[in-house]
């Protein structure tokens, strides 16, 4: 399935580049109204209630905890372009697969899957050839050790930081369908890449739905926010190769990524690595940040 949704998108792509091509006027209007929508979505009032959705079951509970009990998020000024951005990688792909050939059963489709006692909604990217697949626009790192030849479904698995697995089979079970995997576009350089989730799927679904419900219990049920994770204590070594500790706690990389760490940990502030021998050390979250040099 991968080879041939890659095969086709690249093969299109390539030809478009050389000869150019006429586009169907009909997915011409499609993508302009699905980039006008994306835009009054993200600029519209921010003020709705919450509500329990498939995209956001498989996070971690104390993140769905803050965003259920109202905690104001802590939105950088450029969010609200990120996250237009990727409704147009997502509006982007949806023309060129349909331009490519790609057999496009559904997309943008409002599902609702039964958990427990409860209904849950979402919105699903994509169904091709009976699966559903999310797309996804990407970092040039993630899109390489996430989604890539370093990456992987199980690679994903490890370290969901954003519920992507149980968002995949929420979607996929709601329409009794088999889950794909993620459709990912680079979104500095253009390149494609189809990661698969494996063909036998009834342990991970299972799984991922059982989270899924576990989380909407401890959500409905009036169950108190609690931290999930800690920070660490910051060590480096020396010229001698001694551990030495800066004094400097971490946050867990779950944390870094969170809307609320700011109302989690007042103190949290963005700094290059301490002690870090890289030549452009990379920049971290920290709880605590006393020395900032060593």
């Amino acid at each position: 399935m991968n080879n041939l949704i890659l095969h086709k998108v690249q093969g299109f792509l390539d030809r478009v580049s050389k000869e150019g091509a006429d586009l169907d006027p009909k997915l011409v209007e499609e993508f302009k109204e699905a980039c006008a929508t994306s835009v009054v979505r993200q600029f519209a009032n921010k003020d709705s209630k919450w509500r329990p959705r498939m995209s956001s079951l498989g996070r971690p509970l104390c993140q769905q905890k803050m965003e259920r009990d109202g905690a104001e998020k802590n939105f950088e000024y450029n969010s609200l372009v990120r996250f237009m951005f990727g409704d147009l990688v997502e509006a982007i792909a949806i023309l060129v697969m349909k331009s490519a050939g790609i057999n496009i059963e559904a997309e943008q489709e409002a599902v609702k899957l039964e958990l427990g006692n409860h209904s849950v909604s979402g919105t699903l990217d994509v169904e091709i050839d009976g699966k559903v697949w999310d797309i996804k626009s990407a970092s040039p790192y993630a899109f390489d050790h996430k989604f890539g030849d370093m990456g992987g479904y199980k690679k994903i698995k490890e370290d969901d930081v954003f519920g992507y697995i149980s968002q995949g089979y929420l979607y996929s079970q709601s329409k009794n369908k088999d889950f794909g995997g993620w459709i990912v576009i680079n979104k500095a350089s253009g390149e494609w890449v189809v990661c698969e989730a494996p063909e036998l799927q009834e342990e991970d679904k299972k799984e991922a739905l059982d989270l899924a419900k576990k989380n909407l219990k401890a959500l409905l049920g009036g169950e108190k926010f609690k931290r999930c994770f800690t920070d660490t204590e910051e060590t480096y070594k020396d010229k001698d190769k001694n551990v030495k500790k800066t004094g400097n706690r971490l946050l867990s990389s779950i944390c870094g990524f969170c809307d609320f760490k700011k109302t989690c940990w007042p103190n949290a502030i963005m700094h290059r690595k301490v002690g870090s021998t890289a030549r452009f050390p990379k920049s971290v979250w920290y709880s605590k940040l006393k020395k900032r040099e060593i």
